[in-house]
This record gives structure tokens, sequence and C-alpha cells, in this order.
């Protein structure tokens, strides 16, 4: 990635590369708030509606490592530009042509360019600001919770003065001001040339051990998150909860929470935590591993500790990256950083159906919840036998 002519600007190319990842996790979440207007607009199941959000996610997990490959061959800048201005070429088409079969072709489609962004964008914000990665990359982190919360909380706004399938196009509109922003400070970044090599070397890279004993602890906190946030409004209404306004609140606060907890990590891991950072995901994971042992004994008394988890499954996700940097060879530091979301997105897809597999076969959360338990544990040893970093 060779310098380019303009001066460095990291903080504010953070600020505008953070605006670009919450405008594409705004447009991932919009369709689940509307689905009440949509699904007897288009005359789909629930289970169609979902899988607006399913594909699109699993399209996204395709071309993780395809993107992490190019991002080394290739310089990554114009091509997060480019992707942007397709994804909302995309999401223009989505609006205009409101039926089922389009949107759910369309979504897929979506997926493609949205796995050349965020990767990129991580690893261009460590790449800006290169003696503090993991706060920067924290912070950073925080968008996809941040967009997920504007989209839930924008979405039937704009549904109900524009329109549900408005909400596929509002979200991805400001990236026509973002990208050209995006791109002018990104030429400032610091130099890189990306090295040559070939499909056997990038293969060869991915039999590195420690690589795999990161990025599997990376699955287990993705898998609590996920949990977490996709089973709590199910859990609070099976133990009691029937404020509905409360359970949405609590539900809401679980990904949201992430705000505060993957930036806190990253800052945590290069300061007080500087000699060791597994002691960040061993403080996640102790966490993780008291509140899924003891929220199903509280029940409604629990609530506390369901946004604790939210807090604590998120809380190491920057230190996963910065593991992931320093593992692979400089040369394939973008496929890190791919193969890192690529395994955390198995472990988010795995976890909440084997929860609700649980919860069918025994008729109660205490299952799903030993489940967690058994993660956390999990994801403690994983750590434990990480190189010390």
């Amino acid at each position: 990635m060779p310098g380019g002519p303009g001066r460095s600007c990291p903080r504010p190319f953070l600020a505008v590369t953070w605006a670009v990842n919450v405008c594409i996790n705004a447009f991932y979440i919009a369709p689940a708030p509307v689905f009440p207007e949509m699904i007897p607009d288009l005359g789909i199941t629930k289970a169609l509606a979902g899988s607006l959000i399913s594909f699109y996610l699993v399209a996204i997990l395709l071309l993780q490592l395809p993107a992490g490959f190019v991002i080394d061959r290739f310089d990554p800048r114009p091509i997060v530009v480019a992707a942007g201005f397709g994804l909302t070429g995309l999401s223009a088409v989505m609006t205009t042509f409101p039926n089922y079969d389009a949107l759910l072709l369309l979504r897929v489609l979506a997926g493609i360019p949205v796995a050349f962004i965020f990767v990129p964008s991580a690893f261009l914000v460590s790449r800006a600001f290169e003696h503090t990665p993991g706060r920067a990359v924290g912070m950073f982190l925080s968008a996809p919770p941040a967009g997920v919360a504007l989209g839930t909380l924008l979405a039937p706004l704009l549904a109900a003065a524009l329109g549900w399938p408005a909400v596929f196009v509002a979200f991805n509109l400001p990236l026509l001001g973002l990208l050209p922003a995006f791109y002018r400070l990104a030429r400032g970044l610091p130099p890189r040339a990306p090295e040559a090599f070939g499909l056997g070397d990038y293969l060869q890279a991915f039999r590195n051990r420690e690589l795999w004993k990161v990025g599997l602890a990376f699955a287990c906190s993705y898998a609590a998150y996920i949990f977490f946030a996709s089973w709590t409004p199910t859990y609070l209404t099976v133990i009691g909860l029937e404020d509905l306004a409360l359970v949405g609140v609590i539900a809401a606060t679980i990904p949201a929470v992430g705000i505060l907890s993957r930036p806190l990590g990253g800052h945590l891991a290069e300061t007080r935590f500087a000699r060791d950072k597994r002691w960040v995901p061993g403080l996640a994971f102790l966490g993780l591993l008291l509140v899924s042992a003891f929220t199903p004994l509280f029940a409604l008394g629990g609530l506390p500790l369901l946004v604790a988890a939210g807090f604590s499954a998120q809380f190491p996700f920057s230190v996963y990256y910065l593991f992931s940097a320093q593992v692979m060879p400089k040369r394939f530091g973008g496929s890190a950083y791919a193969f890192m979301n690529t395994v955390s997105l198995v472990g988010g897809a795995i976890s909440p159906a084997l929860a609700g597999l649980l919860v069918d076969v025994t008729g109660a959360f205490v299952a799903a919840f030993a489940m967690m338990a058994v993660n956390a544990t999990l994801g403690l040893g994983l750590v434990a036998v990480v190189r010390e970093r």
C-alpha cells in the first residue's frame, strides 16, 4: 500500500472509517425492525423474512478470506471506495423493487461488497495507528454495535414516514459523502508495499497453530455474544417478564454495550495488560462463565447479569485482531484480520441454533446456559495455551 501525497490525519480517518461502518451495519439490521410491515405486504413467512438477514451474512462469510487475499495483494483503499459505492447502488435497487425474490437476491449480492469494506477498514485503521493499534481497532469495532443500534432505532421511524422499502437505501446514502472523505484521508496513511506471493504461500500461512488457537478463542467469544444477543428476548418472556418495552431495552443493551466494552478491551490490552494481553480475553471468559452459571438461578433477579454477558463477550474482540496480526507474517496482515472475522462468524452461526435445539429438547433454558458455560471454559483453555503476547 504505497503512501500517497496526503498528510497523515489518523483521528479524522478513524472517525470517517467508523462512520462508514456504522452505515453498513445499520443497513445489515435494517430489515428486521420493519418485519411487522414487510411480512404481510410481501406475503411471506417469518422464516423467509429472516433469510434476508441470514443469507446476507452467509455471503459475507464466504468472501472473507478472498477479501483478505485481495487486501494483501493490492491497495485496499480504492477497493473500499468501489465496494461502498457498489453497495449503495444495490441498496437503491432494493428500495426500487420491493418484492421478496429480488430483495433476497440483492441482499446476497450486497454481502459481496460488504466483505470488502469491513475487514479492509479494520486493517487500514491498524495501519493508521501503528503504535496503538489495539486502542484504534477497539474504537473502530464499536461501529458494528453502534450501527445495529442506529438501524434498530431509526428503521421503524423511516418506514412510518417513507414506507418500509426506504430503509434499504436510507442508511447507505451517507456513504456518498463519506467515501470520498475516506479516500482523501486514507492517502496519508503510512506506506506499505504489498509483497508478491503465490496461492501456495497463502494457504501455507493458515497452517499456523497459534492463529487457529486465537481464532477459536474468538469464535467462543462471538458465539457467546450472538447467543445472548439473539435469545435474551425469548428467555425474558419465558421467565415471566411481561413488560415488552423493558424486554426490548434489555435486549438492545446487550449489543449496544459493545460501544464501550470493545474500545475498553483494546485500551487495557495496550496499557494495564500490555505485558500479557491474554488477561483481557481471560477475564472476559471468566465473566461469561460466572454469568452463564448464575443467570438461570436468579431468574428475573439476574437481568443485570445478561447485560454483563454482553459486555464480557465483546470485551476482548480487538485483542484477537492484535494477536492474529502478530502471529501471521506481515505480508498476510489483511488475511489475518479476515481469518478472525471468518472464524468468529462461524461461532456466531452455530451457537443460537444449538441453543435453540437444547431448549427444544429439554424444555428449559438451563441447558442453553450450561452450553455457554462450557463455551466459556473452552475459551479459557484456549487463551491459556496461546503464547504470551
